[in-house]
C-alpha cells in the first residue's frame, strides 16, 4: 500500500527510509505465510521523524527549580531541575552548586579545591532516578564507578548533570545513571565528562532488612577524631568519625553525635543518607591508613543496600567494616546500638593517592589502633 501514489514522497520527506518493491513483497509474504511472530514486524533503516523528540524538553515545564508542587516527591539537595525527559533520550537533571554555600564542598576540600563527595554523587542519583515516581524508593544502587574527581575549580559555582535511564526489570525498576560535567578549556570546545556512574533501583516494596553484624566493644587502644582529622581533609561537615577501633577482624567507626548540617537548605531531605555511607568510607580509611600506609579515595562499591530510616537515629551509629586483602576491597555495615541495620555496602574499593598521608600521622594512627603486628 504504501509503495503506491505520493507516499513515498511523503516517506521520504520524513526520512524514512523504504524497502524496494521487490525486496519488500517476498519479505511480507513469508511473514504472512510462515511468519512466528504476532503484533508488530518492523523491518527498516533509518526512521527518519519516528526517531526524534516530538518536544525537546519531554513536554515538562523546565524554567523553574524542582520546587513545591511541580515534583511529585519531596526532593533534595542534588535536585535543582528538570532539564528534559524525551522518550528517546534519558531523564536529565541539572543542579548548580555553590562550594561558597554547600557545607559539603567547603568541607571536603582536596589541596584547597573543592570536591564533590563520592556519596553526594549517589545521592543525586537516588534523587534523579524517583523524580518522577512518586510512591517508588531507592533500595540499592550498584556497580558505582567513580571515574574522575569532579572539582570546584577556582572555588566557583559549578552545574552538575545527572542523565537515568529508567526500565523495568521485573517488580523493580532500574536506572542506569551517569553524572556529567562541562569543563571549558583554552582555545577548544566545551567538553562533557563523565565523572561517576552507577545503577540504581528502585521499587514499591521496601528491602528487607538485614540482621546486623554483632559489634564488639571498644578493647584495647582507640583512634579519637583529633587523630583521625589530621590526616584526613575534611572539614567539620564532614568528619564523620568520632572514634574507630579495631577487634581483631574489623574496624568499628562510631558517628559522631555533633555534626553540622550537611548541606543548604537543610530542611531539605535526603533520600540515602549519605554521610551514612561516608562513615563506611572512612572507617575503612583509618583500617587503610594504619595497615597500608596510605590514603585511599573512593573507586568503586558493588552493592550499597539501604533500609532507612536515613541518617536521622536518637541511637548512636557505627560502622562495621570488614577488610579483605586478597580482593583489596572492603564490605560493611551501618548498625545502631539498638541494634537496626541502616545499610549494607559490599566491595568497595579505593584508589591510592600518592604522598597524601602524612608518615608521622600514620605512625601515630598505628600505635594508637594497635595495628603494628598486622602493618607488618
Amino acid at each position: 500500500m504504501a509503495s503506491r501514489g505520493s507516499i513515498p514522497k511523503i516517506m521520504e520527506m520524513a526520512g524514512i527510509d523504504m524497502l524496494a518493491p521487490e525486496a519488500a513483497v517476498p519479505v511480507i509474504r513469508r511473514e504472512l505465510t510462515v511468519g512466528g511472530t504476532r503484533g508488530e514486524v518492523v523491518i527498516g533503516k533509518g526512521l527518519g521523524v519516528l526517531e526524534k523528540e516530538w518536544d525537546e524538553t519531554g513536554g515538562l515545564e523546565t524554567s523553574a527549580a524542582i520546587t513545591g508542587e511541580q515534583r511529585p516527591v519531596a526532593h533534595g539537595p542534588m535536585a535543582g531541575k528538570i532539564a528534559s525527559a524525551g522518550l528517546f533520550s534519558p531523564l536529565r537533571v541539572e543542579t548548580t552548586l555553590d562550594p561558597k554555600v554547600q557545607p559539603f564542598l567547603y568541607d571536603h576540600q582536596i589541596d584547597n579545591t573543592p570536591v564533590l563527595p563520592g556519596v553526594m554523587g549517589l545521592e543525586a542519583f537516588a534523587e534523579a532516578a524517583s523524580c518522577l515516581l512518586p510512591g517508588w524508593q531507592v533500595n540499592a544502587i550498584e556497580d558505582v564507578k567513580y571515574l574522575a574527581p569532579f572539582k570546584f575549580y577556582r572555588n566557583e559555582p559549578r552545574t552538575v548533570t545527572v542523565e537515568a535511564v529508567i526500565q523495568p526489570q521485573g517488580e523493580i525498576l532500574v536506572a542506569d545513571c551517569r553524572l556529567l560535567g562541562q569543563r571549558q578549556f583554552a582555545r577548544a570546545e566545551p567538553q562533557i565528562i563523565t565523572y561517576f556512574t552507577a545503577r540504581t533501583q528502585l521499587s514499591k516494596e521496601p528491602a528487607i532488612r538485614l540482621l546486623p553484624q554483632a559489634m564488639a566493644k571498644p578493647s584495647g587502644n582507640a583512634i579519637e577524631a583529633t587523630d583521625i582529622y589530621r590526616l584526613y581533609f575534611h572539614g567539620p561537615a564532614y568528619q564523620v568519625v568520632e572514634r574507630a577501633w579495631w577487634d581483631g577482624s574489623r574496624i568499628i567507626g562510631l558517628m559522631s553525635k555533633s555534626l553540622p548540617e550537611n548541606h543548604r537548605p537543610a530542611t531539605l531531605p535526603t533520600l540515602i543518607g549519605p554521610r551514612l555511607i561516608e562513615l563506611c568510607f572512612q572507617t575503612a580509611g583509618v583500617w587503610e591508613m594504619g595497615v597500608l600506609g596510605r590514603m585511599g579515595l573512593p573507586w568503586q562499591i558493588d552493592r550499597v543496600r539501604l533500609f532507612g530510616p536515613r541518617e536521622l537515629s536518637e541511637d548512636r551509629l557505627y560502622a562495621i567494616v570488614t577488610p579483605d586483602p586478597v580482593r583489596g576491597s572492603f564490605d560493611a555495615q551501618v548498625v545502631s546500638v539498638s541494634g537496626t541495620c541502616y545499610l549494607e555496602l559490599r566491595g568497595y574499593r579505593t584508589v591510592a593517592v600518592p604522598g597524601a598521608a602524612d608518615s608521622n600521622g600514620i605512625k601515630a594512627l598505628q600505635t594508637a589502633m594497635a595495628l603494628e603486628a598486622v602493618a607488618a
